[in-house]
């Protein structure tokens, strides 16, 4: 059974994670939990180690991610099967999934509109789409030099940093119905979590040299205080971030 309290998520994120990401990743895991549980077969779609599927719904049928990626790190139990594609087409039947998640990863995604008409046809008619992304705004709230904004969005692979009203414009125009947005991502979370990239650094250089991002998995920071900063909401068009569900029609 899953846990949805926010601050229990927070804190082990913030155990095993670097602290930037782990306010971002926690903040998605606990919207999720209004749509526990998930219709199957479920396909995680970009699902990377299986550390966020497993912590926000308990795993899926298919973890889907590029060859080259952090799916060769998954662990035994999180998925029933994973696949590899090339970023465009992918192995699996047409009407397959009841739900498809696709957490923060279609603003790094090259082909967009080819990947989300492949979305529509895997998913079943009256299949969820659970496409949390990060949006134009997010850039408004890092520090104000255009260079430095330009080296984040690179290093980020933001290749589709887009508005609020330009993303609804791109699942819409695959075939999708709206069913919540939620700026979940606010400004000064925003602020915190650029900031905190740079606290982390130290995580980053031991996952390089072990392949694991801590040593002791023991959180060290203010719980309180950074439950107070993401659990708040804001209007979708000054988001950093836009927390989407979308229908494809039955």
């Amino acid at each position: 059974m899953q846990n949805t309290d926010l601050s229990f998520i927070l804190s082990k994120y913030l155990r095993e994670r670097p602290v930037f990401l782990a306010l971002v990743r926690a903040k998605e895991a606990w919207l999720y939990q209004k749509y526990l549980p998930l219709k199957r077969p479920v396909l995680d779609l970009g699902c990377g180690d299986g550390f966020f599927a497993q912590t926000a719904f308990g795993g899926a049928d298919i973890g889907l991610d590029l060859e080259n990626s952090r799916i060769r790190e998954v662990q035994p139990g999180i998925y029933k099967k994973i696949v590899t594609y090339d970023g465009r087409k992918t192995p699996l039947p047409t009407k397959y999934a009841a739900t498809v998640v696709a957490n923060s990863v279609l603003e790094h995604t090259e082909n967009l509109d080819e990947v989300l008409g492949e979305i529509y046809r895997i998913l079943k008619p009256g299949g969820i789409l659970i496409a949390p992304v990060m949006a134009r705004p997010w850039e408004n709230y890092l520090f104000r030099a255009k260079i430095y904004r330009k080296w984040m969005r690179k290093k980020q692979q933001h290749v589709n940093l887009l508005s609020r009203d330009e993303w609804g414009q791109k699942f819409e125009k695959a075939g999708f119905k709206l069913i919540s947005e939620i700026g979940h991502i606010n400004p000064q979370m925003c602020t915190w979590v650029d900031l905190l990239h740079y606290v982390s650094l130290p995580y980053l250089a031991y996952y390089k040299l072990t392949g694991q991002w801590t040593l002791w998995k023991i959180n060290p920071w203010p719980t309180s205080w950074f439950k107070k900063l993401i659990e708040k909401n804001v209007d979708p068009q000054i988001a950093g971030g836009v927390f989407y569900v979308w229908q494809k029609p039955a």
